[in-house]
């Protein structure tokens, strides 16, 4: 019996052997991975199926269209939520993290974080934080970057650019034109980011003006200053898909993946 034994044993190994140095051997190509962090924008607000509209979902397809390769996408959007909710140690954090590192245990293949945040850190009350100031902004933006890093160490990073909203909006927190003022306050910023890092992208600045020339991508909505424009619409989500689409494809494709150059993906997010 010992023989036996010895025998299973051995055969076990070798299979343990085996699946190692085939997931080892996975092509790094074979899966894109996409995680966004954001706030309501993000999750989809006032869409009638964020589960198929939602900006992340749309970018995933049109990133999928454009590579021919399976592409996964978890959306990470968080209505309310400022940059203090997504830092390191809270649930919103640790959930992002978890689902990235899944990805690559059980998919492989690359890895990408795509962040927009800073609507509600613009805010004069009521959301978390607010007002956030710029250098808190910045801190606590750069403590994500960290922690993301660190946990998936050959990530990269898109910092997309918040878009405009109207100075009008006030619904449960108060934004106005103080708080518009601060959200652009913040572009110089993820400037300054996105130079101290070698794996961190900007996204496109242009997103402040296309949003604000073109209100009818827009829900209209009734707040306390009357009719404001915040969240975009199904064709608005569209097209900031579009926008994070093409900023992503540049990183794919310097990873090695073939990317056709799709109408979605190019001439449809240029700005007036």
């Amino acid at each position: 019996m010992k023989p036996l034994r010895l025998f299973c044993i051995a055969v076990f190994a070798l299979a343990g052997s085996a699946a190692v140095s085939a997931k080892a051997e996975q092509d790094p190509k074979a899966n894109i991975n996409l995680l966004f962090i954001g706030n309501s924008i993000t999750a989809g607000a006032t869409l009638s199926n964020a589960s198929t509209q939602a900006p992340p979902i749309v970018c995933g397809k049109l990133v999928q269209e454009a590579t021919g390769v399976t592409t996964n996408v978890y959306n990470g959007g968080h209505s309310g939520i400022t940059t203090l909710g997504f830092l390191p140690g809270r649930d919103d954090f640790t959930r992002v993290l978890t689902a990235a590192k899944a990805y690559r245990d059980n998919n492989g293949g690359l890895i990408y974080f795509s962040i927009m945040l800073g609507t509600n850190d613009s805010a004069c009350t009521t959301t978390e934080g607010a007002p956030v100031a710029p250098d808190t902004y910045g801190a606590n933006i750069r403590k994500i970057i960290d922690a993301l890093i660190a946990g998936v160490p050959g990530c990269k990073i898109l910092l997309n650019y918040p878009i405009w909203y109207s100075p009008s909006t006030h619904n449960s927190a108060k934004y106005l034109q103080e708080g518009l003022d601060r959200l652009r306050s913040y572009y110089p910023v993820l400037d300054a980011i996105v130079k101290e890092y070698g794996q961190v992208y900007g996204g496109n600045p242009g997103v402040w003006e296309f949003f604000e020339y073109n209100k009818e991508l827009f829900t209209a909505e009734n707040g306390h200053a009357g009719t404001f424009f915040l969240h975009p619409n199904q064709v608005g989500a569209q097209r900031l898909a579009e926008h994070w689409a093409k900023s992503l494809l540049k990183l794919i494709e310097a990873d090695g993946v073939a990317v056709a150059k799709t109408a979605g993906s190019t001439e449809a997010v240029q700005t007036r």
